[in-house]
């Protein structure tokens, strides 16, 4: 398919219904555009999106503890491939100034960074509540002077270790320059600093 018909989004569905797995936004979007030559992700990202509208897609959230967001064929979207419905779609939409997405802009798309915030502000959640349990199960363990928990789910031990350090500061203070010289490596590494903004009456 090298242009844009009536058939289009028919065929879309077709193609999805033969998939085995449901997929995101973002995945589903490149495997439609290699599988009609034409289309970019721009545009099978916009068609998705307006199947979606259309309500012949619908997403669906798989996750369990954060949310993992599908794309899957609606009962509306078997009947329109049973039978062999017409689905008119707006091509003119690509062609509209206003429309950018935010791969073709050069930013990470949109999808993504809600399913990164979604993840991020779980684990969040979880790292607290973890250090939580570590405390009270440390505690615990100290208070009954017991070094070591075994259980069916796991074992726990609870040690008292010390870690010798060398605050960088003092160490360019006190050790000469000719030996830092020679001991000094820079590693140069690429750090993604992350601020979550609560939603509403979110706390995290």
């Amino acid at each position: 398919m090298s242009i844009f018909t009536d058939r289009t989004g028919l065929q879309i569905l077709e193609f999805i219904s033969t998939l085995k797995t449901n997929y995101g936004m973002n995945n589903l979007s490149n495997m439609v555009q290699h599988k009609f030559s034409g289309f970019s992700i721009r545009h099978a990202k916009e068609l998705l999106s307006q199947l979606i509208e259309k309500e012949y897609l619908k997403k669906t959230d798989i996750g369990s503890r954060f949310a993992i967001v599908v794309v899957a064929l609606s009962d509306k979207g078997r009947e329109a491939i049973i039978n062999h419905e017409t689905i008119i779609l707006d091509f003119q939409r690509f062609c509209t100034p206003t429309f950018k997405s935010a791969s073709d802009l050069g930013v990470v798309d949109k999808d993504i960074i809600e399913e990164y915030y979604n993840l991020k502000k779980e684990l969040i959640l979880l790292q607290k509540r973890e250090e939580e349990l570590k405390d009270v199960i440390k505690q615990a363990m100290i208070k009954a002077n017991t070094s070591e928990i075994h259980s069916d789910l796991m074992d726990l031990y609870c040690k008292r270790i010390e870690r010798v350090t060398y605050p960088k500061e003092k160490i360019e203070r006190f050790v000469p320059n000719n030996i830092l010289d020679k001991i000094r490596t820079v590693n140069e590494s690429i750090i993604l600093i992350t601020r979550l903004k609560t939603k509403g009456n979110d706390t995290l």
